[in-house]
């Protein structure tokens, strides 16, 4: 439409030819793009061919070099043998007579034929052959120089010089030829060794494919991976943790525990993968594939303060683990173990008891074991006259919010005094006097404790327990507190294949803690002076944990030995070995270290505004949160495209929001119980004789305009909760994976 246009307004014929050179030239341009167009595509079509050319060559390449050289191989090993005999003889041979060459043209063709023949021969028996010929070479010799004494009756005329001159010239070549014969019989041997070590390995491994065959696992997919673990332990030796073996006195303890393969994985023949050697190193054998299909394991070597194996009771477990930290809280401490890893792995196990025909046995849980060493510990004579006073909680934190679990799954809050301690409000704490009514607590708030399902299991933990054992003093002052935690599956921390929201803030509520709670065991490890707990909830409500020089922890991480586990078991293990890092420097690794994050000075700067002026608005916690995140960025554990930060902290203020919002109900459903009250009286004043008209619409206006008010007030807040939702939901779009490790 452009053109005819442009067209109709020129008048003069001259600007009508430079109108159309002008359309020519753009035509001209547009089709030179084109062609530079397809020209560039062409190119990139022709490097990609042949790179795929180059690729299937090389491919093939390797595999024709892999079965040449196994044809090859032991006609090479042969030949080098025959030449290294022949090089060995040479400088001793000398010119006897005729008969001496025919006899060597005869006993080389014989070789020659030989050989063929032993090209089709098994590996033992070419062996033995080339054994054989080599010690026939000073026969040979010798019967060469027989047949040279009658081949010249003439000789026998000679001078008796000359005929001494040859006998010592025959001695001389057969005592060569001997030397040439022992010396050649030791790579004989050595290769004689190697051919029976090579066929005693496949004697083993043909009869571990038969105890295969036996157990049913001939056609099972991981047969070689079974196959290559097997090998990979026959050389090692094990030893195991004693039961009751000296304890290390650290701040700090990170162990491990793998749990025995249960009925589902034994039914499928999955592979066991972790290897404990002794009670500190961990194995992982990650089964893996390369491009031409060729099967191979991946050896990840871990280090810890304990590895427990398979076969080590809870007993054993707690001794090393819990039993230390008891102590601590008769001395005024704070003590915290935590139970990690991914659901089914053994937390409750550990941590609740053990179970048996699906009854679990609470008595023989770190719970109740650290239960009754308080009990037996608060007996002695050093105790009791302290007049101590043992009660426990009982509660779970599950997407941001605190439940009671001793009173119903009552929702409680969490706030901070004017003391900054940390104060959950509402709290039931039980107080006990023996071992059963603690056993009867714990089975009445597990009955509740939240769980679901993720990708990763069916019935997960979607919650962190704590469990706290607390000493108070006859006038109810805190002593000293045991925080027992089974922390949530660690496979939700970075759910993200289901798009629900409910889903999303569990997964995003235990990702963040997961990462605080690293960051406050490396604040307490390196006693810092800010430790950022409220970046969770989960470490909020153990701040008092994480603080003060009389505060120890232990970390007990749970592992599935399982091939269909083994990515969450390495997760696990670095999360683990992560947080044992962030233990006291060492100065071997001082160099190593990574800048260290100025919390003070961060802190000081996010409680200003960038004038300069205090901002008393912002959020104590987003400032945790940021920090948190600052001081992971310092160090690499997240990147610095802020994806996740933004996610977590619009979840943080999700919670918050949703607090206040319910908050804000209440008291406005309670304001409204009073109007109602007020609305009734009104009602029956004016139905007296002798109302008061002017005073009943001034009552009555002002009720309303209350109403009004709270109602616009919580419209308003609910309004900004819908738009922060929509901006949560927007930004978990933005992240493809969360990070915990």
């Amino acid at each position: 439409m452009l053109v005819p246009r442009l067209w109709l307004m020129v008048k003069f014929p001259i600007q009508r030819q430079l109108l159309l050179l002008m359309l020519l030239l753009v035509l001209l341009l547009m089709l030179l793009v084109l062609l530079l167009m397809l020209l560039v595509m062409l190119l990139l079509l022709i490097i990609m061919l042949r790179h795929m050319m180059l690729l299937l060559l090389l491919l093939r390449l390797k595999r024709a070099r892999e079965m040449l050289n196994s044809v090859l191989r032991p006609v090479k090993s042969v030949l080098l043998l025959l030449l290294l005999l022949w090089q060995r003889q040479m400088p001793q041979m000398q010119p006897q007579a005729s008969a001496v060459h025919v006899a060597a043209a005869a006993a080389a063709a014989a070789k020659k034929q030989e050989s063929r023949k032993s090209a089709i021969m098994p590996s033992s028996k070419r062996v033995s052959e080339i054994g054989r010929r080599v010690s026939d070479v000073g026969g040979a010799r010798q019967s060469a120089a027989s047949v040279a004494s009658p081949a010249a009756p003439a000789a026998a005329a000679a001078p008796s010089s000359a005929a001494a001159g040859n006998a010592n010239a025959n001695a001389n070549a057969n005592a060569a030829a001997a030397a040439a014969a022992r010396k050649a019989s030791k790579c004989v041997q050595e290769v004689q060794r190697m051919a029976d070590k090579r066929e005693a390995r496949r004697q083993a491994q043909q009869d571990r494919r038969g105890d295969m065959a036996a157990r049913g696992l001939t056609n099972n997919p991981n047969v070689d991976f079974i196959d290559m673990i097997e090998e990979f332990r026959e050389g090692m030796e094990f030893r195991h943790l004693a039961k009751d073996g000296p304890v290390k006195e650290n701040r700090i303890t990170v162990c491990v525990r793998k749990r025995p393969l249960n009925g589902k994985e034994l039914a499928s023949a999955d592979p066991d993968v972790i290897t404990m050697p002794d009670g500190e190193v961990t194995l992982v054998h990650e089964p893996k594939v390369k491009v031409d299909l060729t099967k191979f394991l991946e050896n990840h070597n871990f280090r810890f303060d304990y590895s427990f194996d398979e076969t080590t009771a809870n007993a054993t477990v707690y001794h090393y683990t819990a039993a230390p930290l008891v102590k601590t809280i008769f001395d005024q401490g704070m003590a915290t173990c935590f139970a990690y890893g991914q659901t089914g792995s053994g937390k409750t196990h550990t941590m609740g008891g053990e179970f048996s025909g699906g009854v679990q046995n609470a008595a023989k849980g770190i719970y109740a074991l650290a239960t009754a060493d308080v009990f037996n510990l608060i007996k002695l004579p050093e105790h009791k006259a302290k007049n101590l006073c043992v009660s426990v909680s009982f509660f779970e934190i599950y997407g941001g919010k605190v439940f009671d679990l001793l009173n119903e799954q009552k929702r409680l809050r969490v706030l901070e005094d004017a003391k900054s301690m940390v104060q959950i409000v509402g709290l039931s704490e039980k107080v006990v006097t023996n071992l059963a009514e603690v056993l009867a607590l714990l089975d009445a708030g597990n009955r509740v404790r939240a769980s679901g399902t993720t990708s990763a299991n069916q019935n997960s933990s979607r919650s962190h327990a704590v469990f706290q054992i607390i000493l108070r003093t006859a006038k109810k002052k805190l002593h000293g507190k045991f925080s027992l935690i089974d922390l949530a599956g660690n496979e939700r921390g970075a759910d993200t294949a289901n798009s629900d929201r409910q889903t999303r803030m569990e997964g995003a509520e235990i990702n963040k803690s997961l990462l605080a709670l690293k960051e406050c065991i490396r604040a307490l490890g390196r006693n810092k002076a800010h430790t950022p707990f409220r970046a969770s909830k989960l470490t909020q409500v153990l701040r008092d944990s994480f603080v003060g020089s009389n505060a120890r922890t232990c970390m007990i991480a749970m592992i599935s030995p399982s091939r269909s586990s083994c990515e969450h078991s390495l997760n696990t293990l670095r999360y683990a070995d992560r947080v044992k890092e962030l233990g006291p420097a060492r100065p071997k690794d001082a160099g190593d270290a990574a800048p260290e994050f100025d919390e003070e000075d961060e802190e000081e700067n996010d409680d200003k505004s960038d004038d300069g002026k205090m901002n008393l608005g912002a959020s104590m916690a987003d400032a945790d949160l940021k920090r948190l995140h600052q001081s992971l960025r310092s160090r690499g554990d997240v990147g610095d495209d802020g994806e996740i930060f933004q996610f977590h902290q619009a979840a943080t203020q999700v919670v918050e929001l949703e607090e206040l919002v319910v908050e804000e109900h209440r008291a406005l459903v309670q304001a409204e119980r009073e109007m109602l009250k007020e609305d009734d009286a009104l009602l029956n004043k004016v139905d007296q004789v002798d109302n008061d008209m002017d005073g009943y619409v001034q009552r009555l206006d002002d009720v309303l305009d209350r109403k009004l008010k709270a109602l616009m007030d919580l419209k308003e807040r609910v309004h900004d909760f819908k738009q922060l939702l929509k901006q949560e939901e927007a930004t978990s779009k933005q992240v493809k994976q969360l990070r915990y490790i």
